[in-house]
């Protein structure tokens, strides 16, 4: 099957990786020229996963509408801001029955609406194609082919047992729910607390007995906001909401906890930002 990954960065890389373990072909696009000059001639992403080797049905292009036509699935790995943008310029070249997937784990700027709202307002397909991929999901471990849990999450459960069967193996295991809305608010909630664990580290505040404590008041705080919404409570129980909060508190791989661990440090805001 033919699957594009639009955004090479850690966790578009993976997942092209990841795909092309189970025998798809995949072509990737991204906004730095460089990286996808690496892709087509080195096969490997210096910049942004510089010790993994990509398979030769990885490819990369230069432009948009290469990348989408004919592809049966397409995965979305840019940052949340840059969502709606990517919708826009390449859905007039996807097939109408491609199922598009979102990995991006936050709400749009300045909207404050979830992704899957956004792709159902400039999509030129069917809203019900969506897909949302979340849970405790570090790029660089599972292209290592370490164990790694996640779900996925939609209205339309074809494509969502479609997605189930490109991404799994034995090393990649994938969970369906029909709660999207869960999904989406358990991963841009657990960003924040993210940053929270973080600060306890900054601090050298992180002995367990404090972090233990703080993880149950953060899921505690997750659950009443996300439900207050309509979201499941077995969604902030499972993969999306506990599983990412544990991975993205504690992985020193995790962008939001070294964020913390920053502005405990005294850095300003904007700085620790782009460090």
């Amino acid at each position: 099957m033919k699957t594009a990954v639009i955004g090479s960065g850690n966790m578009g890389t993976a997942l092209a990786c990841l795909l092309a373990d189970n025998g798809h072909s995949v072509a990737c696009w991204d906004h730095f020229p460089g990286v996808v000059e690496d892709i087509r001639k080195n096969h490997v992403n210096s910049k942004f996963l510089p010790d993994i080797p990509l398979p030769s049905s990885v490819t990369a292009d230069h432009l948009l509408n290469h990348v989408v036509r004919e592809a049966q699935m397409i995965f979305i790995a840019t940052p949340s801001l840059y969502f709606r943008q990517a919708v826009k310029e390449f859905s007039p070249f996807s097939m109408p029955q491609a199922v598009v997937v979102g990995t991006s784990k936050g709400f749009e700027a300045p909207s404050h609406k979830r992704l899957s709202q956004v792709y159902g307002e400039v999509a030129l397909h069917t809203a019900d194609h969506y897909v949302s991929f979340s849970g405790p999901s570090v790029a660089n471990e599972f292209a290592h082919k370490r164990p790694t849990a996640v779900v996925i999450a939609g209205t339309n459960h074809f494509c969502l047992q479609k997605v189930a069967g490109a991404l799994a193996n034995p090393y990649f295991r994938v969970e369906i729910s029909n709660d999207l809305l869960g999904v989406e608010w358990s991963g841009a909630l657990k960003n924040i607390y993210a940053v929270g664990f973080g600060l306890l580290d900054g601090l050298n505040h992180g002995s367990p007995n404090l972090k233990s404590a703080y993880l149950i008041m953060a899921l505690k705080e997750m659950k009443e906001i996300a439900m207050a919404r309509g979201a499941q409570e077995k969604t902030l129980d499972g993969l999306a909401g506990l599983g990412d909060l544990v991975t993205t508190g504690f992985s020193s791989d995790s962008h939001n906890r070294r964020l913390g661990e920053f502005l405990a440090s005294g850095m300003e805001y904007e700085k620790a930002v782009e460090k």
